[in-house]
């Protein structure tokens, strides 16, 4: 009897345990659903959300820059391909012209070697000059013939080109004349002359303006002298250029003084503007020049005269050869004197002014 009672308050004190137990349980499943059911404040929310726009916004900038940055490259990169095409191009450009310039310089120094080689050699001339030498262009012009004669015109146009500087020169002191860059420049052809004698020859030179000279102490010299050429050019260099132009009267005076010439030889710069007072002008009625009765001379009076001069003094069967130099206002000076020149055999130029 006791012990059956024993086992039943055993029994009682386990289900009061685990009634308790379970209680614990349900209290603790009812605190967990109250809490997740609990809700987030709204502006938590809307904070949440803005950051995560933001944030997305930031990523966009971002992105766009990265793909402004890749279109740059791209084409910063097109950009150097096309220079370095291009320099690539330039070269064989630069190639192509190089070689062609090459080509060039070699033929250039072909043809010098060629013209050195025909040109006359200089270092047996009598007398040293100064000067630019003998140009290529020139070399049709030779000194030749056993009986020369040398005219130089020595009138007061041969110190300028341009007619109002030798009005302006005509006034000024002889020595202002001899100093001025024409006349210089036709003692230095005068004396290009003179280094080219064939040291066979007879030469005679005559200087005229409204005059006319032999230079010199006689009227002919033989050219196999070196002294020769020394004395005339010293003669020249007494020259002052002054007054008119009277080729009538410098083709009579070396005409005289070397009646046996076959080669003349003129520096001039123009047509005459004077003639000799002769009954063969009063035909001439319209240029009063002629006759002292006007001080200057046109165009088509000057030319009158040179026909007159050439008709009436001219010497036969010499050959003549003419250096130009410029003069303002001569339009008709360079076939005139091609004329003459052409119909003797020999040759008119009117050469650089750099040349000799």
């Amino acid at each position: 009897m006791t012990k059956r009672k024993k086992e039943d308050g055993f029994n009682v004190s386990f289900l009061d345990v685990m009634a308790c137990g379970l209680g614990a349980v349900l209290m603790i499943l009812i605190l967990v659903k109250f809490n997740a059911n609990t809700n987030i404040p709204s502006d938590e929310i809307e904070r949440l959300k803005e950051e995560l726009a933001a944030t997305q916004n930031e990523q966009n900038q971002v992105q766009k820059s990265i793909d402004e940055v890749n279109e740059k490259v791209a084409m910063e990169t097109a950009t150097l391909e096309e220079l370095q095409r291009r320099i690539e191009q330039l070269k064989i450009e630069q190639d192509a012209s190089r070689r062609a310039l090459n080509d060039k310089m070699a033929v250039v120094a072909n043809l010098e070697n060629s013209v050195a080689a025909a040109a006359p050699k200089t270092a047996n001339d009598a007398i040293t000059l100064s000067g630019g030498g003998e140009e290529n262009y020139l070399l049709g012009l030779k000194v030749e013939g056993k009986h020369i004669g040398f005219l130089i015109d020595k009138s007061a146009s041969m110190t300028e080109e341009k007619l109002i500087d030798v009005i302006k020169r005509k006034i000024s002191a002889p020595a202002v004349r001899k100093a001025s860059p024409k006349w210089q420049r036709t003692v230095r052809i005068a004396k290009w002359l003179l280094a080219r004698l064939p040291k066979d020859a007879k030469v005679s030179m005559v200087a005229f303006s409204d005059t006319a000279a032999t230079l010199g102490s006689r009227a002919t010299y033989s050219a196999k002298f070196s002294q020769t050429a020394q004395t005339l050019a010293s003669e020249i260099d007494k020259l002052t250029p002054e007054n008119g132009t009277n080729l009538q009267l410098g083709l009579k005076q070396i005409t005289s003084a070397m009646p046996q010439m076959t080669d003349l030889y003129i520096v001039t710069d123009g047509l005459p503007t004077l003639g000799e007072q002769a009954k063969t002008l009063k035909g001439f009625t319209q240029c009063r020049s002629f006759f002292g009765s006007a001080k200057t001379i046109s165009g088509e009076c000057r030319m009158a005269l040179f026909n007159h001069t050439l008709k009436t003094t001219a010497p036969r069967g010499v050959r003549v050869n003419v250096i130009l130099l410029p003069l303002e206002g001569e339009s008709q000076a360079s076939s005139a004197y091609w004329q003459w020149a052409s119909a003797t055999g020999g040759m008119m130029i009117s050469p650089a002014r750099t040349w000799p």
